[in-house]
């Protein structure tokens, strides 16, 4: 699955929770919820209209949680 830079990807490894962006990765977060969060702040804060943040499930399902607000 390819994904264009813009994308936060949260996942879980193991028993914590991180997200990464462009190949760099934040966390570890206790909860999804921080992580999706922590996610939302950084795309927030890169100012991206395109951004996204996507959770991908232990099967590999994608849904996106956000979006950047002008979307």
């Amino acid at each position: 699955m390819e994904l264009a830079d813009n994308h936060f990807i949260v996942s879980q490894r193991d028993h914590v929770w991180v997200y990464s962006n462009r190949g760099d990765e934040a966390g570890p977060f206790k909860t999804r919820e921080e992580a999706v969060e922590a996610a939302i702040g950084e795309a927030t804060q890169l100012g991206n209209p395109t951004s996204e943040v996507i959770v991908l499930d232990r099967d590999m399902q994608r849904e996106t949680v956000w979006r950047y607000p002008d979307n």
